[in-house]
Parts: structure tokens; sequence; C-alpha cells
């Protein structure tokens, strides 16, 4: 009987474990928009991690460029564009960032509903620092992943830079994503799978 019941268990958490959502999600700047090129993609990537439930919930975003990249904020663009489909509060926790007020358009790749900007210094003629980009999205009734969107281009984010090459200009993410199991997901796998381990060892002994 015990070992119906833990056989039991073990399906069980191996079969509610891929239900899972994701916690975590990573979108890769690949889309180049820049006068003559930024140079060779990918140029970054994007990290977006659920925080809380709720109301209180919110996502955390850290922009990363890619070797020898940097902010530009050269007008066309903003550091960070990017699709909320509700009104947020943006908490920008890198020095010389601030969060953006309405909407913002970032040259080729169209129009966006929210934006973190870089500041004037250190943004300066094209040569801005190279981060990475840290902000936390917030809500009255709470904010995931699910909030950020596409714009009317299939778009999800945008970002003025320095390419590697010198030239600057806008660099976008479509919907090509990772992404990370949340560590409950696999402690459930990892439990199931060791519990059927134990089962057919202890069956041949």
């Amino acid at each position: 009987m015990k070992k119906m019941f833990a056989l039991g268990a073990a399906l069980a958490l191996l079969a509610i474990a891929p239900a899972m959502k994701a916690s975590t999600i990573t979108y890769t700047l690949t889309q180049d928009g820049c006068t003559g090129t930024c140079g060779t993609g990918p140029f970054g990537t994007i990290q977006l991690t659920d925080n809380g439930s709720g109301n209180s919930a919110t996502v955390s975003v850290l922009l990363t460029l890619s070797a020898n990249e940097n902010f530009a904020g050269t007008g066309a663009g903003e550091a960070l564009a990017f699709n909320v489909n509700k009104a947020v509060t943006i908490n920008v926790a890198t020095s010389g960032f601030s969060a953006g007020v309405g909407g913002t358009s970032a040259s080729v790749f169209g129009s966006f509903t929210n934006f973190v900007h870089c500041d004037s210094p250190p943004c300066q003629g094209g040569n801005g620092p190279a981060g990475p980009l840290s902000f936390t999205v917030g809500s009255a009734t709470g904010v995931t992943i699910a909030n950020f969107i596409a714009n009317s281009g299939g778009f999800f984010f945008a970002s003025d830079i320095m390419g590697s090459n010198g030239n600057t200009g806008n660099v976008a993410a479509i919907g090509t994503t990772t992404t990370t199991p949340e560590p409950i997901s696999s402690a459930l796998v990892g439990g199931g799978l060791l519990s059927l381990f134990l089962l057919r060892r202890r069956a041949r002994k």
C-alpha cells in the first residue's frame, strides 16, 4: 500500500510540474534599426522576472547590453521603450536613468506606452553608460509578465544604443523568448524522479 501511495505521489508531482508557469522570460535585442547598422547582433537581452502576487505583484526588468555597446540617448529613442497594457509606476534602480512619463516613439520600431530615459548627463553626445539598467514595474492592481505586450509592429522592446562600431540608433526585440522555470517546478520534478528511483531500487532488492 505504501509503495502504491509513494508511486502515485511521485507521478502526481511529475504531472503538475510542467504546468507551472515560468517566472522569468528573456527577450533578445536582435532587430537593427541603426543608421548604417550598429554592428553584429544580438545587441543585448531584457530579462523580466515576476515578483509577488495579487495587487502587490511587480515585474523586475534587467536590460544588459552586449560587450562594447553603450546607451546613446541621442533623441532617436530611449534607454528602453516597452508596452504594458495597464497604467503602471516605474521605479528605476540604476543611477543616471529615470522613468518616462507617457508614451514614446522608437524611430523605425514605432510607438510604445512606457519608457525609461537615460539622463543627460550621463548620456551626452551618444556616448552613455554601458549599464546594465535595472528597474521595477508595478501598479495598483499588480503587474505580471503577461502584461508586457507587443506594439502594433510586433516589437516588445526598443533601446537607443551606440553599437560596437560607433553608430547609434534603436535596436529592438520581437517575440522570441527563453524561459526559466520557477524553483518550485524544478524541486517537484527532482522529487518525483527521486521517488521513482527509490521505488524501482527497492523493487529490485
